[in-house]
């Protein structure tokens, strides 16, 4: 679960900035808070703002940090991503950070990074008056120096290990907690743990994004499967059932292009386990193709209405309207925070979605008692800003000073009773986080 998540000088942040999930003293929906260990944090979290506030640039720099682990080194462009409306803070370094619950426990991973290489990257078990080191990484004047937990340092082995560690095997762009996870796993659990939560429980899903072979996740998981027919027809969107449609590729494709055939073929069997894409040329469907029972099978999604007469009638996927197809590629992502501890970040939760129906999507979850997961994303749907739905320790609003750098902060921090009508006093400017329009009346429209 991820507690609180910190930014310095990346994208529109210029000064420190942190957004996190820590609960304040108010009664309402209580099973939205979390205990583990010294920590209380909350499930949901709703970020809101003007287009440009900086609600997105939020999400990036999470999605950076989530990027830079699982890569296990700087991106080349690392510049660029630097607080551009100063000029004295292109001379300072990047600093990001997360503080996260993984396996029971609460950890703190930071790294501050400037010129294409790592100037610090420190990673500890967080509790609530102390942290406990488990490596700190330093880089000064080129000479690295890289200091264990204290009781690693059991016998010579170790300490030529370390020495060795700082002066040949990790380069200064590349991250120490990548390099021990896949190096040496057993050796540094509590770093693999670490890792692993990057790697497997943080989903960042982008405004953009699909969760690509939708039509063979729903094939192979039965009970995704089973919650994607309890939750496409609950949605009014005119889809009675959901089924996949499996055919040899042969069949599916038919004989024409044999040399974009062939290429197909020969690059599925080369690598039987993967699963390969391709965009069906007359429907716009996407198309999943594996290679299972020695042979290269196509799958895709069929949806069934049933018409006048109560018949089933078969449509595909590409004649679904955009929001409908938005749905579907949620489905796993809604199953997972229901029944799994992930943690999912999602940039406007409500693309292509109609207002009504994704407030019927965001209250089922905020009113389930047994969610597992936590559920974190960016809008523009004020009527989700209900304390019905959300506590206003979840509300959080973007806004941009008048020197272009963004601040965040919760709705929390304002004096609410808690039977005020929040959505309201939104759209009327009292919290914020809106665009100001006068200068539209300059367009004389």
């Amino acid at each position: 679960m991820l507690i609180r998540f910190v930014a310095k000088n990346i994208f529109s942040f210029k000064d420190e900035t942190e957004f996190n999930l820590f609960p304040n003293k108010t009664q309402r929906l209580q099973h939205h808070k979390v205990t583990i260990g010294d920590f209380e944090f909350l499930r949901f979290s709703a970020i809101y703002g003007a287009n440009g506030s900086g609600k997105s640039n939020l999400i990036k720099s999470i999605s950076l940090l989530e990027t830079i682990v699982e890569e296990g080194k700087l991106p080349s462009d690392i510049e660029d991503l630097k607080f551009k409306l100063d000029e004295e803070n292109s001379k300072l370094p990047v600093s990001i950070g997360v503080e996260f619950i993984a396996n029971g426990n609460a950890y703190f991973y930071t790294i501050t990074f400037e010129d294409g290489k790592i100037l610090n990257e420190y990673l500890a078990l967080s509790y609530k008056n102390n942290d406990e080191l488990i490596f700190d990484r330093n880089i000064n004047n080129d000479i690295q120096s890289i200091e264990f937990f204290k009781d690693y340092y059991k016998s010579e082995k170790e300490k030529l290990f370390a020495e060795v560690l700082a002066e040949k095997l990790v380069q200064p762009n590349e991250l120490l907690i990548t390099f021990l996870s896949k190096k040496y796993p057993e050796d540094f659990k509590s770093v693999k743990t670490a890792y692993n939560w990057f790697d497997e429980t943080l989903v960042i899903i982008k405004p953009d994004a699909k969760p690509g072979g939708i039509a063979h996740i729903l094939d192979k998981d039965t009970s995704t499967m089973d919650f994607a027919n309890k939750f496409i027809p609950s949605l009014n969107t005119g889809i009675s059932k959901i089924e996949i449609e499996k055919k040899k590729f042969e069949e599916f494709f038919g004989k024409e292009d044999l040399k974009l055939r062939k290429r197909i073929i020969d690059d599925i069997k080369s690598e039987p386990n993967k699963l390969s894409l391709l965009t069906h040329s007359e429907t716009g469907e996407e198309v999943a193709l594996v290679y299972e029972n020695d042979e290269i099978i196509a799958k895709r999604i069929i949806t069934k209405h049933i018409n006048s007469e109560g018949k089933n009638i078969e449509f595909n996927i590409g004649q679904e309207s955009d929001g409908t197809k938005r749905l579907i590629d949620y489905i796993p992502a809604f199953q997972e925070i229901i029944s799994n501890d992930k943690v999912y970040v999602i940039d406007e939760i409500e693309r292509s979605i109609h207002p009504m129906t994704i407030k019927e999507i965001v209250t089922k979850l905020t009113l389930d008692e047994q969610v597992k997961g936590q559920l974190i994303f960016s809008t523009h749907e004020s009527n989700l800003l209900d304390q019905n739905i959300l506590r206003p320790d979840e509300i959080w609003f973007a806004q941009k000073d008048l020197e272009g750098s963004s601040k965040i902060y919760s709705l929390s921090d304002f004096k609410i009773h808690n039977t005020i009508d929040i959505e309201n006093g939104y759209l009327k400017g009292r919290f914020g986080g809106i665009p100001f329009l006068g200068n539209l009346k300059d367009l004389n429209w």
